[in-house]
């Protein structure tokens, strides 16, 4: 090794050290010249489980809410501490987004949609996406009626039960809501390409993280690895998802007739073609560009998640005899065994609200939000938090906080159930974002959630396969996490 080498490898070394040593900095594994703690983070991940059980034991282990972590040359912030969670959520210098190597493919490089993009059109965009999500969602009798026709299919598909998977049974009904809500069609002669676009979510989901893996830490690695990276994958799920969501705005702009809006796309064309007033600023909000990475963005917010949500209910009923004997009482009590349910059941069913709200809690299928980028220099605890800052934050680490949740590990839907038997849900816990990123369609997914898990539990009972007294959750972690495939006992009542 030259002398020169040897000289700028010690030359790095003391500027990491000094770096290490700056007052204010939150404190965080060594991160090693070039590489960071990329690897021991991918160490810790996989001897814990997932990335967000490391950043709660690197929490633990340094003694801090806030963890500095390097990963190649990007820096970031880990959050775990609940208060100053709930803090950035509300404090809007947290608003913005970064724009790395992930972020750019994943958004096919426009800064774009309301998922990964900042700024004042953003903000109008996504005002408009909450507002128009609500006037096209489940209040609607024709919502009403395809949800039927799915429970429907649901039920022929289980027909007598038996021992089988669940989630290819549920997923199809997920992905046929969505593609009602956003084109006003069901999707009929398209479910096997839109099954091929899950498919390839899921594979994207398990590939990177949160931090953008190892494409956003070490971008040049898309030309020597292209496959190991996961840049195929994104580029092959980008290819697939632009050409059949064009054709789909395409359809919808040739048979668009004002005053005929019938769904999201139809309303967006709406503010495209006929917001005269404000002209220059309508068109740069509401253009085929946003349109585009905002279905982008229903899809992948919309259909893996709901599914993994709905997945895990389905696992730890089996896995909890008496929660669900409760929750068939009340079923049988508020609906019967005859009509399907409907959302005007929700008030009046506490203990299955209460359900769903731990079973996400300890399992809600997005541990990890952001990422953010800090908007201006700020303090958060006592540290000087730069502007651009990237910053990441655990939630699960906030739903499995003791403080707020007594006994957190153990799964008791009582604990939302007040002295006066009706539900109440805890302001501590975090399963849809909280402040202006809250997940613009929270209702929708709430709604679609409850109906089909209801409709389900309503016909069936579910069991460990014969011989075992549980069903083991392995857990697939990522982006998001979602069980492994496993198979159930299931029995109709």
């Amino acid at each position: 090794m030259s002398v020169a080498i040897i000289l700028a490898v010690l030359t790095i070394l003391l500027i990491t050290v000094y770096l290490r040593q700056t007052p204010k900095r939150p404190p965080g594994p060594f991160p090693w010249p070039f590489i960071g703690s990329r690897y021991y983070l991918q160490k810790l991940t996989r001897q814990l489980g997932g990335q967000h059980i490391a950043f709660l034991e690197l929490s633990k282990i340094y003694n801090s809410g806030i963890i500095s972590l390097r990963l190649g040359s990007n820096s970031m912030l880990i959050v775990s501490d609940s208060k100053l969670i709930h803090d950035i959520c509300l404090n809007e210098k947290y608003d913005g987004r970064p724009w790395n190597e992930f972020t750019k493919l994943r958004n096919m490089g426009l800064r774009k949609g309301i998922t990964l993009n900042d700024g004042a059109e953003w903000k109008e965009l996504r005002g408009w996406t909450v507002r128009t999500l609500r006037s096209v969602g489940f209040a609607k009798r024709a919502m009403m009626d395809l949800l039927v026709d799915e429970m429907t299919l649901i039920l022929q598909r289980l027909a007598d039960g038996g021992v089988r998977q669940i989630r290819p049974v549920i997923a199809p009904a997920v992905i046929n809501v969505l593609w009602m809500l956003v084109t006003g069609r069901k999707p009929s002669e398209n479910l096997p390409r839109l099954q091929k676009f899950i498919d390839l979510l899921d594979r994207r989901a398990q590939q990177f993280d949160m931090t953008g893996g190892i494409l956003s830490t070490f971008p040049w690695i898309r030309y020597i690895a292209p496959e190991m990276s996961g840049y195929n994958i994104l580029v092959t799920l980008n290819n697939e998802l632009k050409s059949f969501l064009m054709d789909t705005i395409n359809e919808h702009k040739e048979r668009y007739v004002k005053g005929n809006e019938t769904d999201f796309i139809d309303m967006f064309l709406y503010e495209m073609y006929n917001s005269e007033a404000q002209r220059d600023k309508v068109s740069a909000v509401f253009s085929d560009d946003n349109l585009l990475v905002t279905l982008i963005d229903f899809f992948i917010a919309g259909t893996s998640n709901t599914t993994s949500t709905l997945d895990i209910l389905f696992l730890q009923m089996a896995n909890h005899q008496e929660v669900q004997r409760k929750l068939q009482e009340e079923i049988d009590d508020v609906i019967g065994l005859q009509r399907f349910p409907n959302l005007e059941d929700r008030v009046k069913m506490p203990f299955t609200e209460a359900i769903l709200t731990e079973c996400q809690r300890m399992w809600v299928v997005t541990p990890m939000i952001g990422p953010r980028r800090v908007l201006g220099n700020t303090t958060l605890n006592g540290y000087k938090i730069p502007e651009n800052t990237i910053v990441l934050m655990n939630i699960y680490a906030n739903n499995m906080d003791p403080k707020n949740f007594p006994d957190p590990t153990s799964f008791k839907p009582e604990r939302y159930i007040n002295k006066a038997g009706t539900y109440e849900l805890q302001e501590n816990i975090i399963l849809f974002g909280k402040g202006k990123r809250r997940c613009p369609g929270e209702a929708l997914a709430k709604s679609a959630i409850f109906l089909l898990f209801v409709s389900v539990m309503q016909k069936y009972r579910l069991l460990p396969v014969p011989g075992e007294k549980y069903i083991r959750m392995d857990l697939k972690t990522g982006l998001t996490i979602s069980p492994k495939p496993y198979e159930m006992l299931i029995v109709p009542r």
